[in-house]
């Protein structure tokens, strides 16, 4: 008897179990539908890899912790200085720059008095990660190396870097110097946007010319993929790191199939490793994603001019495309097996946009897969008649752009209704199934089906009681 009620009460068990688990679905990957590639095992004990244009994450491990930078700080370092002076000014090494850093470390050679132009400085920084050039550009743009240090933080800290402090140009060891990969990558993709620093990035050799103090020397590049110690095709750029502390991390740029991605690899054992792992997570991403140009999806212009209220109707109908995607801007990133029909596309306008007197972009155009940002694009009003010609307003905004001439003629910009933030959404999962209202119609199920099966076995053993 005991046994027969026993075997009863582990049916019943399994049964409110199964039954409580049907009809909503939880929020694991394997669970809610959303396919996204898990990726490889690594030794080291960060990493990150982003598309480089949408900024979409691909990989991650342990994005948000601590690691110190080492070499790689200098991304930062050459960004500020860019951002902050012209190629052509001269530098001046300073006492300070030339004894205040470790004759030991990397340098590039330069010594107290020596005068080279910021070009040849920072191609020395990126190439021969040059530690005594960044003191001496550090003071020269900062006018203090302490006041350049505060802009390097203040750049980073309007990249969103939360993670981070920086307290030297260089990257050799101080405690409160530090970053984490995610960090790392928002500066890396930052510095992907400006093209003299990829294009210094990207340079294997360099021929510097002979100065005030020293000979002509040629500069080679530190990174394995560029001086070809080891092959990687697709290395267009990148910067080395290590110290003690540091381990060994690695920044990396690379392209493929119109594809352009950053890998970032930090505190690793070796640099063999450091290499193999950053080659490992480049070929496992662009085996497993693949690109999309939002111009070329369904329905990526047609919705654009309802965003605007009908004072302009009379929008030229037959133009070709309504939207052009400018450059490399306008990219949708998604795992092979996802179609993008399976995004939620939303598009939203500034309604205080300044058009004709500020920067032209009138709003956004993004794209999600389930928790994730898979492509972002600016909108950016253009007009045909305005000074600035279609590829250089598509190179100073490389999303995307809405070519306006003769559809506009006699009305004024300014005076178009932008009163009210409107926005065209895609049904999302949660539309079609409230997860919330779900939730407990089905553990209601679960919990009334248990009762009747309760009152079924209670029924039963009273009726055997009686017999």
């Amino acid at each position: 008897m005991k046994k027969r009620i026993l075997a009863i009460l582990l049916l019943l068990l399994i049964i409110f179990e199964a039954v409580s688990g049907q009809g909503v679905r939880v929020s694991a990957d394997d669970d809610t539908g959303i396919i996204w590639p898990t990726g490889p095992e690594i030794t080291a004990d960060g990493a990150i890899v982003v598309e480089a244009t949408t900024g979409s994450i691909l990989y991650e491990k342990n994005i948000y912790d601590k690691f110190f930078p080492a070499s790689t700080t200098k991304i930062l370092t050459t960004l500020v200085a860019l951002e902050n002076s012209e190629l052509n000014e001269i530098v001046t090494v300073s006492y300070a720059a030339d004894n205040y850093v470790s004759k030991t470390s990397s340098r590039m050679g330069l010594v107290e008095g020596e005068q080279i132009t910021m070009e040849q400085a920072l191609y020395g920084i990126m190439l021969e990660s040059a530690n005594e050039g960044t003191y001496a550009v550090g003071e020269h743009v900062g006018g203090s190396i302490a006041r350049f240090i505060k802009m390097m933080n203040a750049k980073a800290k309007s990249l969103g870097c939360t993670h981070s402090n920086f307290a030297n140009s260089h990257g050799l060891h101080d405690e409160d110097h530090y970053t984490c990969p995610y960090d790392m990558a928002l500066i890396a993709r930052a510095a992907y946007q400006n093209e003299t620093f990829m294009k210094i990035n990207g340079t294997a050799t360099y021929a510097m010319p002979a100065t005030n103090k020293n000979e002509a020397k040629l500069l080679t590049n530190h990174h394995w993929f560029l001086n070809k110690t080891m092959k990687y095709d697709y290395c267009i750029g990148g910067k080395t790191g290590a110290t003690t502390q540091a381990g060994y991390s690695l920044v990396t740029y690379a392209k493929k199939d119109g594809m352009t991605i950053i890998s970032v690899v930090m505190h690793d054992e070796t640099w063999a490793k450091v290499y193999t792992d950053t080659k490992t997570l480049l070929d496992y991403c662009f085996d497993n994603f693949r690109t999309y140009r939002m111009s070329d999806l369904a329905g990526s212009g047609s919705d654009i001019p309802s965003l605007f209220s009908g004072e302009i109707d009379e929008f030229n109908e037959d133009r070709e495309s309504v939207l052009h995607s400018g450059t490399e801007g306008g990219l949708v990133i998604l795992p092979d097996a996802v179609a993008p029909e399976e995004t939620i596309k939303r598009i939203d306008y500034d309604p205080e946009a300044d058009i004709g007197h500020g920067d032209n972009v009138i709003g956004t155009i993004s794209y999600t897969y389930g928790d994730k940002i898979v492509g972002m694009a600016d909108i950016v009003y253009y007009n045909s008649s305005d000074a600035m010609n279609e590829a250089a307003f598509a190179k100073r905004w490389p999303g995307f752009m809405i070519p306006v001439d003769t559809a506009f003629e006699g009305i004024d910009i300014s005076t178009l209704s932008m009163s009210k933030k409107k926005s065209t959404e895609l049904p999302k999962l949660s539309d079609l199934i409230d997860l919330e209202k779900a939730a407990p119609v089905a553990v209601g199920v679960g919990i009334g089906s248990f009762a009747l099966l309760v009152g079924l076995l209670i029924l039963l053993l009273t009726r055997k009681k009686r017999r």
